[in-house]
């Protein structure tokens, strides 16, 4: 349920994702609301769309600990 819901988010709304995973907004809407159950080839879909914006999303970048952080001595 989550990567539907996330899915959403990242194709700004339930109907282009109904689009993208060529499925009705209505059923789409039952499945986010727990009424239907996801089929394992939508929830797959779902899956692919979320790993292809991660690997569009330029990855963050995290301090080196040599370069920033505390300068003196610990208390």
């Amino acid at each position: 349920m989550m990567a539907l819901r996330r899915a959403v988010q990242l194709c700004n709304g339930v109907d282009a994702l109904g689009d993208a995973l060529n499925v009705s907004t209505e059923h789409l809407e039952r499945m986010l609301a727990g009424e239907e159950e996801v089929p394992q080839a939508v929830f797959t879909q779902a899956v692919g769309l979320l790993l292809e914006a991660t690997e569009r999303t330029p990855k963050r970048s995290t301090p080196d600990s040599n370069e920033s952080g505390r300068k003196g001595p610990r208390h």
